[in-house]
């Protein structure tokens, strides 16, 4: 089997006590030093390095163990008692003979129904010290044409397929704990052949502004149909369950939990699926000027607001699925990444509009994703058509939208009115996908050049 070295150090503050402990897995084998730790800590490490955790939430005992290079099977059933407890084995890719651990499960006798998944509901992520980048601790991506050896680069790195796309042949591997992710992806960047490599880059929700304009507090609209409407996906922080009526969501995914139901514990996505689908309006449009359209409701961040790459990726695949054609983005960063604008053009390729906002701080530089090629950036508007003064500005920028909407949920505080361009693209999608139901035969770009003069430009003001 191949030899895989995991080693984690956390550091958990209890009171005054710092209690720490090591966990390293070599194959079947693992070494665990713990005192009085709780077990959901012990297990979050684990599911942190790709194996599935379900377990009781009500099962968390203080565990002490002293183990070395013991099997790892034999570890868990000693840190588990006095529970039940089922392990899951499956076949290494490419390797017929080997198996590796892939589920823990963790139950009080009887109740083995009471299982849940344990997985953070937030990445672990890095700050690059040279130019202040995010990515995600321990894993990278690697794109590798088809037919290549991919197991010689695994070897080469000490990695861990973890998650793949078959299409774009984009890989995410997950790597020993500790690793210099720049200097990998350095290193394999600079060998010939036919590999890439970038970390797994994560890009924030951006703020929206509380303002004070004194205008009505819009109500979400009662009466909702999907029929015959081009669908919007919303790829943000989620939706809250329960919001709208029951048909305004068409289909939803939790991308950061695979599995689990769709919820938000931002506020910024159901903000922006009320507004793409064209149940809230932005405050200065016109009733007749909207219109209500489907949402595919994909949960792209985490907890903290943070996405990445892969994420959206298969966010993307989920939408393309389920009949999206326009997806809206209403978040930017300024990392560009080369994966990032691939998985974007594949978007593109499937007949996809993506709209995206073009940043809350008006310096001129390209954000991204609203400056790549295929991306179309979105500024902000007054209610009146004056372009906002925080709305970033550029060549990237391709129209500007209405940027501020009375929200019946808050984000970062409460209902009321907010103003930004996440706004404005969130509504840029639903225009451009309410025109392409009204005229279905038309190509993307008689749609672009058809919406653009319909929504306030900053050359008329």
């Amino acid at each position: 089997m191949k030899k895989i070295w995991i080693y984690v150090a956390i550091l958990t503050l209890l009171a005054s006590n710092a209690l720490a402990f090591d966990i390293r897995i070599e194959g079947e084998r693992i070494s665990l030093h713990a005192v009085e730790e709780p077990l959901q800590n012990i297990l979050r490490s684990m599911a942190e390095q790709g194996i599935r955790v379900r377990i009781d939430p009500q099962v968390n005992p203080f565990v002490s163990a002293a183990f070395d290079n013991r099997d790892i099977g034999e570890a868990i059933a000693a840190i588990v008692k006095p529970y039940d407890h089922a392990l899951v084995w499956e076949k290494e890719p490419q390797q017929s003979s080997s198996f590796r651990l892939s589920e823990i499960q963790i139950f009080r006798a009887g109740k083995k129904e009471m299982i849940q998944n344990l997985i953070p509901r937030a990445f672990s992520l890095a700050k690059d010290p040279k130019d202040g980048t995010l990515f995600v601790k321990d894993e990278l991506l690697l794109r590798v044409k088809s037919g290549s050896n991919l197991e010689k680069y695994l070897k080469m790195i000490g990695g861990v397929v973890i998650d793949k796309n078959e299409a774009l042949g984009i890989y995410k591997i997950r790597l020993p704990s500790g690793s210099d992710i720049a200097a990998i992806v350095s290193m394999i960047n600079a060998l010939p052949g036919d590999v890439r490599a970038e970390p797994d880059f994560a890009y924030p929700v951006p703020l929206l502004y509380r303002t004070d304009l004194s205008l009505p507090t819009s109500e979400i609209a009662k009466v909702f149909r999907a029929d015959g409407k081009v669908p919007v996906a919303v790829l943000d922080s989620g939706l809250t369950p329960g919001i709208g009526p029951d048909s305004f969501v068409i289909a939803s995914l939790d991308a950061v939990i695979p599995g689990q139901p769709i919820s938000d514990h931002v506020g910024h996505g159901t903000q922006m699926a009320l507004i793409a689908s064209g149940l809230v309006e932005p405050i200065g449009v016109k009733t007749e000027d909207g219109g209500q359209i489907p949402v595919v409701a994909v949960r792209a961040m985490d907890d903290n607001g943070y996405t990445t790459d892969f994420t959206i990726l298969e966010g993307i695949d989920f939408a393309i699925d389920k009949g999206a054609r326009v997806m809206s983005l209403s978040w930017s960063s300024e990392t560009r990444s080369d994966f990032l604008e691939v998985i974007l053009d594949y978007a593109a390729s499937k007949g996809m509009i993506v709209v995206a906002s073009a940043g809350n701080e008006p310096t001129g530089k390209p954000v991204y994703p609203a400056a790549y090629p295929s991306v179309i950036g979105v500024g902000a508007v007054y209610p009146n058509g004056k372009v906002w003064e925080q709305s970033n500005y550029g060549s990237f920028v391709e129209l500007y939208a209405p940027g501020f909407a009375a929200m019946p949920v808050g984000y970062k505080g409460a209902p009321g009115i907010y103003g930004g361009t996440s706004i404005s693209a969130a509504y840029a999608a639903n225009r451009i996908a309410y025109y392409w139901s009204k005229h279905p035969g038309s190509s993307i770009q008689q749609i672009k050049d058809a919406v653009t003069p319909l929504i306030s430009s900053p050359a008329l003001h």
